[in-house]
């Protein structure tokens, strides 16, 4: 068995650990620890990777694992975090005038918030965790008034929530 009890790094956003695990996955030293968005939460878990290696992973309060974390980086092996995709629904604005800018905008923010889900934020666009198609139908329901200016569609990513936007659901 494996013991983490630290985050190393991450590849999406150092260039060296990016660069080590692309010569480790050349090279087939390179593993992968699969977790679902929820149990990137989570401070406590036990996962197998991809090569079918035991790793107890036990990190310090209030941390949370992020897509591409490095969780061991060796001479002979790295142990990268990949979080699964998920589906989500995608909130655009459409036919927007000045003036109804701010009311949908308040209207949409408090949609939402009612949730009490999650939310990315990235290209104009509100990225909410979903799980069947029936919590798209309640979206566009519940915009029903403002239905003229907002577009819901749906999408399968990896979802990571806006930081200090990760709330409980219910």
């Amino acid at each position: 068995m494996i013991n983490i009890n630290s985050i190393v790094g991450n590849i999406r956003n150092d260039d060296k650990l990016n660069a080590k695990y692309q010569v480790m996955l050349d090279n087939r030293r390179a593993e992968v620890v699969r977790v679902s968005r929820m149990e990137a939460e989570r401070i406590r878990m036990r996962k197998t990777s991809d090569k079918g290696n035991d790793i107890a992973i036990e990190l310090p309060q209030n941390s949370r694992l992020r897509n591409g974390d490095v969780l061991l980086s060796s001479a002979d092996r790295i142990i990268v975090v990949e979080i699964t995709p998920e589906r989500v629904a995608v909130v655009s604005l459409k036919n927007m005038r000045d003036n109804h800018l701010f009311e949908t905008a308040v209207r949409i923010g408090h949609t939402i918030g009612n949730l009490h889900r999650p939310i990315r934020l990235e290209d104009n666009k509100i990225f909410v965790p979903i799980q069947a198609d029936s919590e798209l139908d309640l979206l566009r329901n519940l915009f029903g008034h403002i239905g003229e200016h907002v577009e819901v569609s749906s999408t399968i990513i990896v979802f990571e929530p806006e930081e200090g936007t990760s709330v409980h659901e219910h």
